[in-house]
Parts: structure tokens; C-alpha cells; sequence
């Protein structure tokens, strides 16, 4: 059965607009998603017991509709079992007439802390046994990629203080932040989000810094990548809709 809570959208999770940011609702996304890990016994003790955490690779948001401040959203997460080394978790939104606003398909690794390698199987100890067989629900990960000379240079961004998390660096959730920052402001006075793809392909350590490039695909269609000299940190798409 999934595992369910209720977010108040707090208007300091919203925009100029009222309406909720993405980098917002990913940030509830990340947090239902510790909160089951550890009402199962998956805490931060045992990540400490074991040497292992988990790492995001990848990730596509959906808004079925722009959810606003002050609505209460109710998030179902349904982790699936580890399979060729990735566990999903597929993160449900409904608002409080039991209608879907958002969802979140998030893939997952367990890394091994002190070899840096990803593990293809659970320590023993690790309760997964009540996770789905198969989660249904899936949403499209592909995205059009352009090369960096083929893209716009943006500027540097640091992965200062305010912006690194527990591991020690650029939290998966500002990525989406930094995106939305970066597209021209005249858009917001007519469009919202509708989706949104990132593919995390390697850690911006706190003091660290990447290099933002932009390509605009279509209309409402735009491509990022990040990167520290020659490594590409991150990529990502994001699809824009009339409000």
C-alpha cells in the first residue's frame, strides 16, 4: 500500500504568482520519501551501519495543474524493489477533492560511501521486502540534448551553504530551481511548468561551482546542462504550459 502524508503549501514554497515551484514540490517529494524510508527502518543509522546512501540519477516531474499556496496536497510514494541496480519511486499528488495535480518518477541508486561504487543488491539488513514488485505508473525520462558549443552560456552557480544538503552537496532539488531562474522572466507572465526531466550525472561539492548553457528546442521547450570544466553535471528539459 502506498505510504501517504499532507503538505500545506506554504507561500514561501510559492511564486510571484501563488503558484507552487517545481523546485518546491520536489523538495516534498525528497521528504515523503525519507519519512517512509525511515517509518521502515531505513534510517540514518543504518546508512551510517552499512557505509551506504542513496543517490538520485534521474527524475521526470508532471503537473497535470498549477497547485497554489495555501491548498493542502496529499503525496502517495511507491517505492518498487531494486532491479539492474535502481529502485523507482513514483511520488503521486492529489489535492484535497482527491484530484491528481502532480507527479514525480524518481530512479534511485544505493552507492557504497566508502568504495564510491553502486551497489546491485540490498545489505541484509535493509527492510525492503514490502516494496511494490512493479510500481504501474511511469513517466516519459527522454529529453533532446544539445551539445554544449551549441549552447548558450548562462553563468556560474556555486553550490554555497544555503543550497547543499546532508551529503555535502548541490541539493537534487535546486537543479530545478536554477532552471526555472534561467528561463527569460517574460515567460512566467503567461506560462507554468507541465514537465520536467533531470538527469543527475555527478555531485557539485559544497564551495564547488558549474556552468549553466541553455538551448531553446521549440516554443516552450528549453534544454540545460551544467558543467565543472569538462564533466557535464547535470541535463535537463522542461516544457512550459499556457497557464
Amino acid at each position: 500500500m502506498p505510504f501517504t502524508q499532507d503538505y500545506k503549501i506554504y507561500r514561501y514554497d510559492g511564486d510571484f504568482r501563488g503558484i507552487l515551484k517545481p523546485g518546491a514540490l520536489l523538495r516534498y517529494s525528497q521528504q515523503i520519501a525519507g519519512e517512509h524510508a525511515a517509518a521502515i527502518g531505513i534510517t540514518d543509522e543504518l546508512y551510517a551501519r552499512t557505509h551506504t546512501a542513496y543517490v538520485l540519477a534521474k527524475l521526470a516531474l508532471h503537473f497535470d495543474r498549477a497547485p497554489h499556496v495555501d491548498e493542502t496536497l496529499t503525496v502517495a510514494t511507491e517505492p518498487e524493489k531494486l532491479k539492474r541496480a535502481v529502485n523507482r519511486r513514483v511520488n503521486t499528488f492529489y489535492d484535497e477533492q482527491g484530484r491528481e495535480v502532480a507527479c514525480v518518477d524518481s530512479r534511485w541508486v544505493l552507492i557504497d560511501t566508502e568504495r564510491r561504487i553502486i551497489l546491485r543488491r540490498h545489505p541484509e539488513e535493509f527492510p525492503t521486502s514490502c516494496w511494490a514488485e512493479n510500481v504501474e505508473r511511469e513517466l516519459p525520462m527522454k529529453m533532446t540534448k544539445v551539445p554544449k558549443d551549441q549552447c548558450e552560456l548562462l553563468g556560474c552557480h556555486r553550490a554555497d551553504y544555503s543550497r547543499c544538503d546532508m551529503n555535502g552537496h548541490l541539493n537534487n532539488t535546486i537543479y530545478a530551481d536554477l532552471i526555472c531562474d534561467a528561463l527569460p522572466g517574460e515567460v512566467w507572465q503567461t506560462m507554468t511548468v507541465q514537465d520536467m526531466v533531470i538527469t543527475y550525472h555527478k555531485e557539485v561539492p559544497m564551495g564547488e561551482s558549474l556552468r549553466l548553457c541553455r538551448a531553446r528546442l521549440d516554443e516552450n521547450r528549453w534544454f540545460f546542462s551544467g558543467w565543472n570544466g569538462e564533466t557535464c553535471n547535470f541535463e535537463a528539459e522542461i516544457t512550459l504550459a499556457p497557464l
